[in-house]
């Protein structure tokens, strides 16, 4: 294509502010669920340094206006995401996760303008190999910090906690760049390489979880179904283990029913007739049909002249 620094710029405007976007969603979805379980708190540290080597990169290079403020910004939300994972995921209190945040912003701060000075300097003497070092490295870091995140995919079986608005913004937001760079005078193959690698990355991502995700949900509908019938045993055999437990025995019935028979005491209003037994103390006499039933054992009736002569 013929350079045209016109298209360039705009299109690497639309690039950096979908990327300037790209984490805002994922911030919020961390906030609003007050975790970042399956975000991988490398991820985001490791993008944060890629993004100062491109900072330096884009600088030195001096990449459009665009491009420029949005890797910075860049910095800026995955540092807040990093900080974020510190919280929620490994427990740092709020003040001393943004002290570890402060800390890293203003070493990165450093590290940038003494890099910015020095790659000039080098550049005046005719020495611009190590800028290219510079875009190489954050490329790199690019791709090294996705493999983080990939093993929570590997240890979660599925893709948990990243915002699909993020990941898109960030595909579309790597297209826009490279169209931009085929509008330049010589095509930049630091910054082609960190956008496509970005943007394929995020699409293995899509990929693992249009294949994992269905299948981890599966899994949790069939141990959630073990755990009910587990919990919830059938009704016929709850009430029946419940009546086996709670009815006496008839051997029970047999021994209460001879302990009263012999008990020498008398009821209060009068003698230890069948007459005052059954009215005073409630003792059932069990007919010889009932224990014939329990035991098949014959029990010799009651003998009201005996028990007058004892």
């Amino acid at each position: 294509m013929q350079p045209n620094k016109t298209v360039e710029n705009a299109l690497a405007t639309v690039g950096a502010i979908l990327w300037t976007v790209q984490a805002f969603p994922q911030i919020y979805k961390s906030f609003r669920t007050k975790s970042t379980k399956g975000v991988s708190a490398h991820l985001m540290l490791i993008w944060a340094l890629s993004a100062l080597f491109f900072m330096v990169y884009t600088i030195t290079r001096r990449l459009s206006v665009p491009s420029i403020i949005q890797v910075h910004f860049s910095f800026v939300v995955f540092t807040t995401s990093w900080v974020q994972c510190l919280h929620y995921t490994y427990g740092y209190s709020i003040k001393k996760a943004l002290i570890y945040g402060g800390i890293w912003t203003v070493v990165c701060i450093g590290f940038e303008v003494g890099s910015i000075f020095g790659l000039w300097a080098a550049q005046k003497h005719g020495t611009e190999l190590p800028m290219s070092v510079y875009g190489y490295m954050s490329s790199v870091a690019s791709v090294i910090g996705l493999l983080p995140q990939y093993y929570e995919i590997y240890r979660f079986k599925e893709v948990l906690g990243l915002s699909y608005s993020f990941i898109f913004t960030d595909i579309v937001g790597a297209l826009f760049y490279i169209l931009s760079l085929s509008f330049r005078p010589s095509l930049d193959y630091s910054a082609m390489v960190i956008y496509v690698l970005t943007a394929g990355m995020m699409v293995v991502i899509i990929i693992l979880a249009v294949i994992l995700n269905p299948q981890a949900a599966k899994r949790r509908r069939l141990e959630g179904g073990q755990t009910t019938i587990a919990t919830n045993p059938t009704p016929g055999i709850k009430e029946k283990a419940g009546t086996l437990h709670t009815t006496p025995s008839s051997s029970e019935k047999i021994n209460s029913h001879l302990d009263a028979s012999d008990s020498d005491s008398e009821p209060e209003s009068g003698p230890s007739t069948p007459t005052g037994m059954e009215a005073h103390h409630d003792v059932p006499i069990l007919g010889y049909s009932v224990i014939e039933t329990l035991h098949e054992e014959p029990v010799m009736e009651y003998n009201a002249e005996a028990a007058k002569k004892v």
